[in-house]
């Protein structure tokens, strides 16, 4: 009887644990909310901004993705004929960088890095002038104090996990 009683509960907790797994796999990946309905709300704009502001996301789409997100499936990393199971780490170059470069897939060097930051500043400079031409001093006015909050966050962020990894 107490053999069968556990062969139950054994049961019963794989089924509830398979049935939470789909779950998570059915649900959507990805932001919950597109920016443009965001600004809608968070702004209060009108049906011919909502349009325009729309037209604008489109266009500067590239701004808004992060890196290995946005529900796309970036895959598993190169083995690179390990086969311990570990990942192979790039090698160190004597001048302190490491060899790796954006098109093969590892991670690019300083220069560049520093050159897709300030073309990424750039871009965000243009959709900034473009966003101010759209809405209202106020309406402006509020999206730039959110983007202060949303770059502060990001600050404390970074501090917070550099500290903690000491």
């Amino acid at each position: 009887m107490k053999k069968l009683l556990m062969m139950i509960v054994a049961i019963m907790t794989v089924t509830m644990a398979s049935a939470q797994n789909e779950q998570m796999r059915q649900r959507p990946q990805g932001p919950r909310m597109d920016r443009t309905e965001m600004m809608t709300k968070e702004y209060n704009l009108t049906k011919e901004q909502q349009e325009k502001v729309k037209a604008l996301n489109e266009e500067y789409s590239s701004l808004f993705r992060m890196p290995g997100r946005g529900g796309r499936n970036m895959g598993p990393r190169p083995n690179n004929g390990n086969n311990d199971g570990q990942q192979a780490r790039p090698q160190r170059r004597t001048d302190g960088q490491t060899g790796a470069s954006a098109q093969n897939g590892q991670r690019p060097s300083r220069e560049e890095m520093q050159k897709m930051r300030q073309e990424r500043e750039a871009k965000q400079k243009e959709y900034d002038g473009k966003l101010k031409e759209i809405l209202t001093k106020d309406q402006y006015s509020a999206y730039e104090k959110r983007q202060e909050e949303i770059q502060k966050m990001r600050q404390n962020r970074q501090f917070n996990g550099r500290r903690n990894n000491n």
